[in-house]
């Protein structure tokens, strides 16, 4: 006999939700324990952590069905994966980070004004005692003197207590107002460009089939094992599909983005055709002499090591081109540097 009808639901401003439980029943209890789960007092349902702004997760939808099934729910679906385009989410992202800040702050200046309260109760005390004055022990107001003091320093360290969150409250407004810009630092997002497109070469290479055991049922309807080519199933194809179509609109714009940043002088330009074998690059603040020229790196010497004794084999590391922030040729760079810089021994960071 089934419990009821729960409905798990997904749109991308809401998130994940379980709609129909009710406290302290086999689902509420089902849902509090399971770890990815937590109530949301804002949508007024079980929300499943990390799933707003974002398309479903088939996983976890499909673990948490099983769960409420398993607890004698009938568990239907209310999945809707309709996503805006990626200039809008990051428009939205940008909003609820502001909304973030106002919150912070708001809630820092809260805390302050109370921590200054509380800091003026504990200072009447203190300045109503005379300097020096202590406890007189024989005397008939000595209890309410003591209790009053104890009740002072308690005041006093509570205010401190207070001022602390108050300041923690302000580093993460802090934090947060910077967060947009630091999402659109030129290393950052050609750091985002070269994880995604592996991401999409990842899930491609899954959906095209690659080579493991596949098993099959022989005339006999035993397992045969054989080695050849896994295909996904229908419902992880489809789920490959989706991300992959997914990440092919978050990179286009993120290149986008990264271009107008070139445009404007903040992000590099370099590459191997600009840079050459001898020139001299720049990249953490050090000029480095180019070793060799590669299709997507360059590689120079590293700094950590002095140059090499004659017979010695020279430490080397390489360099994404967009992590580079200057370029000159030989002539262009102090002629005392050049030498030094291959000077057995020399200390190249300094």
């Amino acid at each position: 006999m089934s419990l009821g009808t729960l409905t798990i639901h997904h749109d991308y401003d809401s998130g994940t939700t379980v709609e129909g439980t009710t406290r302290n029943s086999p689902a509420h209890l089902a849902l509090k324990a399971h770890p990815s789960w937590k109530w949301s007092r804002y949508a007024g349902a079980w929300l499943l952590r990390s799933s707003r702004n974002r398309q479903s997760k088939p996983y976890a939808l499909a673990d948490i069905e099983r769960v409420l099934t398993n607890a004698g729910y009938t568990v239907t679906r209310d999945i809707d994966d309709t996503m805006p385009s990626v200039e809008q989410q990051e428009t939205d992202l940008a909003d609820r980070m502001d909304d973030r800040v106002d919150r912070l702050t708001e809630r820092s200046g809260k805390h302050q004004a109370k921590a200054d309260a509380t800091r003026a109760k504990a200072d009447y005390v203190f300045h109503n005692i005379p300097m020096g004055q202590p406890l007189l022990v024989d005397h008939y107001s000595y209890k309410a003197d003591r209790n009053r003091r104890e009740r002072a320093w308690n005041k006093l360290g509570k205010s401190i207590k207070q001022g602390e969150y108050a300041d923690e409250l302000a580093r993460r407004a802090e934090t947060a107002s910077h967060h947009m810009g630091a999402r659109h630092n030129p290393v950052t997002v050609a750091n985002r460009i070269e994880k995604q497109e592996a991401d999409r070469r990842r899930l491609q290479r899954e959906l095209d089939g690659e080579p493991g055991w596949v098993t099959e049922t022989d005339e006999h309807g035993q397992p045969r094992h054989r080695w050849g080519i896994q295909h996904p199933g229908e419902e992880r194809a489809v789920y490959l599909r989706r991300e992959i179509t997914t990440l092919t609109e978050q990179i286009d714009y993120w290149k986008g983005v990264y271009t107008q940043l070139q445009a404007e002088g903040k992000a590099s330009t370099l590459g191997p055709d600009t840079v050459s074998k001898g020139d001299w690059v720049l990249c953490n603040s050090m000029w480095m002499r180019v070793r060799r020229v590669n299709k997507k790196s360059v590689t120079v010497p590293n700094p950590v090591f002095p140059p090499p004794r004659p017979g010695e084999k020279e430490a080397t590391w390489t360099v994404a081109w967009h992590k580079l922030r200057g370029h000159r040729t030989t002539e262009q760079m102090p002629p005392e540097v050049v030498t030094a810089y291959e000077e057995p021994g020399t200390d190249r960071i300094n």
